[in-house]
């Protein structure tokens, strides 16, 4: 997804992107893709792209009613809540578990990456994805854990002391835990907003600049959703507080109220004390002291380092916290020999950067922050939170995850995946259901879970403009993730009202048409009930 504004003068297009750990032998079920899509899914990695949002004609569907138990458990204690039976139509593609086997197996698929130059003026992301023939399988009993933590307002009191308050996440083979040892499959959304307002000036008094609402975001909203997780996109310079410089040269305080780093600790309280766990993503970067404003293809060695120092040093302590290093790299430019993956995982340089303005990329040559050299950079403070990775090709791509993942002495690392609608595909077909890089996406993230590590879809979504009954790939991702014991994140939390990848109508919580309807029925539903579709 992404959003046009107008910033320093000048129009540019902010990339608001949509959508986890450890190691030991697995025991998880192989859960199989959906059928084949009829029409074609068309994706390309040489050149940026936009999300298909267009709709269309309704294929041949299935109408399913979505229920719950009259009362669930929040996380805050025992909460009654009435649930009305919610009926969504969706498209006939169904997942059906995989027949067990007794061995399991590791990714052999080849990728196609990009590394040639993008002339997209709007920084939109690409879904390719590289492709494998590899699915492994295996046995798995997969539990959904809850929180027992004390519920609160969304309302944060000034804390910087980074302490925990008892709520805690880690990885056990190819499922997080809780602190009791309970397996917990995470499952939440997206908060938009501190990755580019401050950096933009938007509101110094407001990081978030009422993006998740006026008041900041609503977790009581969030729990009756029965949310257990949060995602929170950061901007390194917003978070560093040094002077940045736009495209034109001009000097910009990214941190405009001197209050980015206290509003995030903020949050990170609010939701800790909600009973929610957190993710802290590392969304928008930039090499040298450029201002980061738009995607980058990855983290850099000038400031992101730096950056991963200081938020592990802050947040080692709370046992809620997961770090995700780098949102979606996507290796387009580089400088030095040798394949994407290395690139992401080990290092490599560079030789352009997006500016976010115009003009809208610009030669530089710089340094790559590898995976490797950030999870380095957090391990090194103490920090022993679980670490998430990302693939190549806007994070779409986990083809070869296993084979260049980097090496964590705790292991406490996760996969991250980030599954859209192929690009290209039209609402209301079978292609449409299927993620870019079609039933083989389904398969690589079935390989890494097969070799005992965690899978979290820190990003999903699908369309919701106003009349939307449906949700059609959301409601074929999530049953999967649910059999094969992966934790998700919808995009996004947020009360624009764009006509995909926003879940809400407002602060409220009220759920938008078609993907908000479906993806709150699916939660509720999943609290009561491991068959929900």
């Amino acid at each position: 997804m992404q959003k046009t504004i107008i910033f320093f003068g000048m129009t540019l297009a902010m990339v608001a992107n949509l959508s986890a750990c450890g190691g030991g032998s697995s025991s998880g079920t192989a859960v199989s893709a959906p059928a084949a899509a009829t029409s074609g899914s068309t994706s390309s990695a040489a050149a940026t792209a936009t999300a298909a949002t267009g709709q269309a004609s309704a294929p041949a569907t299935v109408t399913t009613t979505m229920t719950a138990a009259a009362s669930t458990a929040s996380a805050s204690g025992s909460v009654s809540t009435t649930v009305t039976p919610v009926t969504v139509t969706t498209p006939a593609t169904t997942i059906a578990a995989a027949p067990k086997a007794a061995t399991t197996g590791t990714s052999t698929g080849t990728t196609t990456g990009a590394t040639g130059t993008s002339t997209t003026s709007t920084g939109a992301k690409s879904t390719a994805s590289g492709t494998t023939s590899t699915a492994s399988t295996g046995s798995k009993s997969t539990t959904t854990g809850t929180t027992t933590e004390t519920s609160s307002t969304s309302t944060a009191s000034t804390s910087t002391t980074g302490t925990s308050t008892g709520l805690k996440v880690t990885v056990s083979g190819d499922h997080f835990i809780d602190g009791t040892g309970k397996t917990v499959q995470l499952r939440g959304v997206n908060l938009s907003g501190l990755e580019f307002v401050a950096v933009q000036g938007w509101d110094p008094a407001d990081p978030w600049g009422g993006q998740v609402g006026a008041n900041g975001p609503n977790f009581a909203a969030m729990k009756t959703w029965n949310i257990n997780t949060v995602r929170i996109p950061l901007n390194e310079a917003s978070w560093l507080g040094y002077t940045c410089v736009d495209a034109a040269g001009e000097s910009h305080d990214p941190d405009p109220g001197k209050n980015y780093q206290a509003t995030v600790e903020q949050t990170v309280t609010a939701a800790a004390a909600a009973g929610l766990y957190v993710v802290l993503d590392l969304h928008l970067s930039a090499p040298k002291n450029f201002c980061p404003l738009a995607q980058n293809p990855m983290a850099d060695a000038d400031n992101s380092l730096a950056f991963w120092k200081s938020i592990a040093t802050q947040f080692k302590g709370n046992a809620n916290v997961l770090f995700e290093l780098f949102n979606e790299p996507y290796l387009y430019w580089l400088a030095t020999p040798g394949t994407e993956w290395q690139t992401e995982m080990q290092g490599g340089s560079i030789t352009q950067y997006v500016t976010g303005g115009t003009p809208y990329q610009a030669a530089y040559t710089w340094k790559v922050a590898s995976m490797q050299d950030m999870l380095n950079t957090v391990r090194a403070t103490g920090a022993t939170n679980p670490v998430l990775i990302s693939g190549i090709a806007w994070a779409g791509d986990l083809s070869q995850w296993l084979a260049n993942k980097p090496k964590d002495p705790l292991n406490q690392l996760g996969a991250v995946w980030h599954a859209y609608p192929a690009f290209g595909t039209t609402f209301g077909t079978a292609a449409y259901t299927l993620p870019g890089g079609g039933q083989a996406s389904y398969a690589n993230a079935q390989s890494i879970l097969s070799a005992g590590i965690p899978v979290f879809i820190t990003e999903s979504g699908d369309q919701n403009s106003p009349g939307t009954t449906s949700a059609p790939f959301e409601s074929t991702l999530l049953p999967w993730a649910d059999q094969a014991g992966a934790s998700y994140l919808g995009w996004a939390w947020d009360i624009w009202q764009d006509a995909s990848n926003v879940l809400i109508k407002d602060a409220n919580g009220t759920p938008t048409d078609g993907y908000g309807v479906y993806f709150k029925a699916h939660l509720i539903c999943v609290a009561t009930s491991s068959n929900c579709k």
